[in-house]
């Protein structure tokens, strides 16, 4: 059986889409203008994102997917405080564009399903391990990972057999985890939730099937990472929509999956959020229970086309929130891109740049921070891939620090990583 993945990081651009053609995108390209903000005056967006003043008397921020908010441009050094990190092309650490944890002393990601790779928190590169095997202390193939820093231990989650397989930072076996539960087929582990010391699993089947099928209704649980116990959490949803979809195709004869990268679930400042694609509402799992946080209105279009809305940074004062248009007839994927105010409930929406990109139009991509990646606190993260920089580099398109990491740079290097914590 083949399957086909098409990464919505490779088609999606965080851009401030609408669904305006023709002239009138090419009218709203043009009437977006970058200001720099000049030393010592007031940042009018700063002011927006930290405003404390209580406007919103509805009680949660909403974010209305058919409301349309004001527009702009903002370069992200405006907001935050961007870091380049070049991760180091070692001949046992090409990895490509893959999801990576970073913790205050590594930046752990995996490399082809099979390797759990280390590299330095400047980006050097530390060692790697691969456990992949036939026996009980190894695993056939993984596609999820997580860690904890403070214990030092590797979690691997082999779907194939239906375990979680633990090891420390240097490969060595330590226990192994049955993954199993009441109404539980099979799906995705997530992050380490900081205040239970377990991982969530959630239960995928059926989820992106083009027809219609039954799926569970409560499809998250934790799972204990020291003794392997299994609680179902008390969340319901009906019916549930996923960030893929998946179909035989006759005339091919095989399985294809096409597939988004925006996830539900996000791990944001050490705590997990919950923004599950068929609920209006958006919770934080604190203290073993469901915080409201957040709501979403408008989200399924007419057609019955949903957007598939998760936040991309929390903050104490503020939600980036990124949407995707679930539209797989569409080559390239309508992507949105909010920045809205907790405390005034305000939003606009933003197309954000890196100032040290002159080409105009050059795509961020969706999403940019825990719905793929586990992240220091209120920052965001995107790759720039080696050929990208070097084609922007030969054309003049770059500067500052950026210009100098790329004219080192070879096509086939590992990505670069621009990393953004909020000011």
């Amino acid at each position: 059986m083949r399957k086909l993945i098409i990464s919505c990081m490779a088609l999606a651009m965080l851009v401030a889409c609408s669904n305006s053609k023709g002239n009138n995108a090419r009218k709203e390209e043009r009437t977006t203008v970058e200001t720099k903000v000049p030393e010592g005056k007031e940042n009018p967006t700063m002011t927006f994102l930290h405003q404390k003043e209580p406007t919103n008397t509805v009680g949660l921020p909403v974010l209305d997917m058919k409301k349309e908010y004001p527009k702009k441009t903002i370069a992200l050094q405006d907001i935050a405080d961007v870091e380049y990190i070049v991760l180091e092309s070692h001949e046992d650490g090409l990895v490509g564009h893959q999801d990576i944890i970073m913790t205050d002393s590594f930046i752990i990601t995996m490399r082809e399903m099979e390797d759990v790779v280390f590299f330095r928190r400047d980006g050097s590169f530390s060692h790697y391990f691969s456990r992949k095997g036939g026996s009980g202390e190894e695993y056939s193939r993984f596609a999820d990972l997580c860690v904890d820093p403070l214990l030092r231990e590797v979690y691997i989650h082999d779907w194939q057999r239906h375990k979680l397989q633990v090891y420390t930072y240097e490969g060595e076996y330590k226990r192994t985890l049955r993954v199993k539960a009441e109404g539980y087929t099979w799906g995705k582990i997530h992050c380490l939730s900081k205040d239970t010391r377990s991982l969530l699993m959630e239960d995928l089947m059926n989820v992106n099937n083009k027809v219609e099928k039954h799926t569970n209704p409560r499809p998250y649980y934790m799972l204990s990472v020291t003794d392997g116990t299994v609680s179902r959490l008390p969340l319901t949803i009906k019916k549930r929509i996923g960030n893929s979809v998946s179909y035989y195709d006759k005339e091919a004869d095989k399985f294809i999956t096409i597939s988004t990268s925006i996830s539900p679930i996000s791990n944001i400042n050490g705590g997990l959020i919950f923004a599950d694609f068929a609920l209006d509402t958006i919770y934080q799992y604190k203290d073993k229970h469901f915080v409201p946080i957040a709501k979403k209105e408008n989200w399924m279009k007419e057609n019955g086309t949903p957007w598939l809305v998760a936040p991309d940074a929390v903050t104490e004062d503020f939600f980036m929130w990124t949407a995707v248009e679930k539209d797989f007839n569409k080559t390239i994927l309508p992507t949105r891109t909010f920045l809205q105010n907790r405390h005034t409930g305000k939003c606009i929406q933003v197309k954000l740049t890196d100032r040290n990109i002159t080409a105009e139009g050059y795509p961020f991509r969706a999403p940019m921070t825990a719905n793929c990646h586990i992240l220091p606190d209120n920052t965001v993260l995107q790759y720039y891939r080696s050929y990208e920089l070097l084609a922007l580099y030969e054309g003049g398109k770059l500067q500052g620090e950026l210009k100098e990491i790329a004219s080192k740079l070879d096509v086939e290097d590992n990505p670069v990583i621009m990393l953004a914590k909020f000011k």
